[in-house]
């Protein structure tokens, strides 16, 4: 029997690991793509916020890895009723691999836009993330501003500030330490934050 969308439903919601991939490996490229973004549960998610919100690593590197490049992206930007991205979902929960396994599977103009997509209370995942989950997002953000240099720099280094100002630490040593990373003249970018140097 050739498993459908109602089959995953029915199923009690998303399978398990096996049967989504045996499910993915009897659909045609656009049929799975339509199974994964428009099966939906009650709470507007996708199977990629269920694995995220559940930390299930395993589950979220099965989706991904069958997917090209900008369709993950598009998978991962889709939000669920709060307008929360499965990253986001992740980082609630403080599940790092999950982190890793979502960011891992992107090139990092991708990383930009995903780490910078912000729910219905305007937060990031590194704003809306738990323990040692934020230290992986600002390591993620780093990477990926020395790798692409363009667009939303000036966004992530804020986030990154500011969680790591809320952990006690100084503001001032904190963006020496993140504009040094990405090679940024210091001046340049103080009137972001609003300090005087």
């Amino acid at each position: 029997m050739l498993m459908t969308r109602d089959y995953v439903r029915e199923s009690g919601y998303h399978p398990d690991e096996k049967k989504l991939r045996d499910l993915l490996s009897q659909v045609t490229y656009e049929q799975k793509l339509n199974i994964l973004q428009e099966t939906k549960n009650r709470w507007v998610e996708t199977a990629l916020h269920e694995a995220a919100r559940r930390g299930d690593a395993e589950m979220i590197t099965t989706i991904l890895s069958s997917l090209q490049s900008e369709d993950r992206l598009k998978l991962l930007m889709l939000k669920e009723c709060r307008g929360c991205t499965p990253l986001q979902k992740a980082a609630h929960i403080g599940n790092t691999k999950s982190v890793k396994a979502i960011l891992n599977s992107l090139t990092a103009d991708h990383q930009m836009q995903l780490l910078t997509a912000e729910d219905e209370d305007g937060e990031t995942a590194v704003e809306s993330a738990s323990g040692k989950t934020a230290d992986v997002l600002i390591r993620y953000s780093v990477n990926a501003i020395r790798r692409v240099k363009k667009g939303k720099i000036p966004t992530l280094l804020k986030l990154c500030v500011h969680h790591l100002a809320a952990q006690s630490y100084s503001v001032y040593i904190i963006m020496y330490y993140v504009l040094c990373q990405v090679n940024v003249n210091l001046c340049k970018w103080s009137n972001l934050f609003k300090l005087k140097l």
